[in-house]
């Protein structure tokens, strides 16, 4: 028997953990792609990816969505967006055809040099709100929820 949570409060839905996390998300990011997704012509996801594939070439999209946490139906999007502007670029890997290995072409690796050290500033703005203690017990939480929901959906990452 599901119990629904009365919403004995109106601004419930604001005060979720969720919905914190998802706006502290979303406010470090505006004020970040304000500035270059029309200048760089990048969705955020597109960002994501192009982040992890400068971390990690030869990543698939699959591989991406798992790293990411985003949908893999949002990954493919983006790697599709950016494979046409040629800033990625697919190979098919050797042990399994059917999967493609992702890299950043000279154009995406040039887009991520231009914004990563911005990206960097960002972060380091936002950490700066807290101690070095609570930075890292932060860090040392946030590492703590992620392998909960790995271990949770039984996929190694999350």
């Amino acid at each position: 028997m599901t119990r629904a949570l009365p919403p004995a409060d109106p601004r419930w839905p604001e005060r979720t953990f969720s919905h914190r996390l998802m706006r502290l998300v979303n406010l470090i990011a505006k004020p970040f792609f304000a500035r270059y997704a029309e200048e760089t012509d990048l969705s955020i996801n597109e960002w994501r990816v192009l982040m992890l594939l400068a971390a990690h070439p030869g990543l698939t999209a699959s591989d991406i969505a798992e790293r990411s946490g985003m949908l893999l139906m949002n990954v493919s999007r983006a790697v599709r967006r950016l494979a046409r502007m040629r800033r990625v670029q697919r190979r098919r890997d050797p042990a399994d055809a059917r999967r493609a290995l992702l890299r950043l072409t000279a154009r995406g690796e040039a887009i991520f040099a231009r914004i990563a050290p911005q990206a960097r500033r960002s972060e380091e703005s936002v950490r700066g709100q807290l101690s070095t203690a609570e930075a890292a017990e932060f860090s040392r939480l946030l590492d703590k929820l992620l392998a909960g929901l790995r271990s949770q959906r039984g996929n190694g990452r999350a």
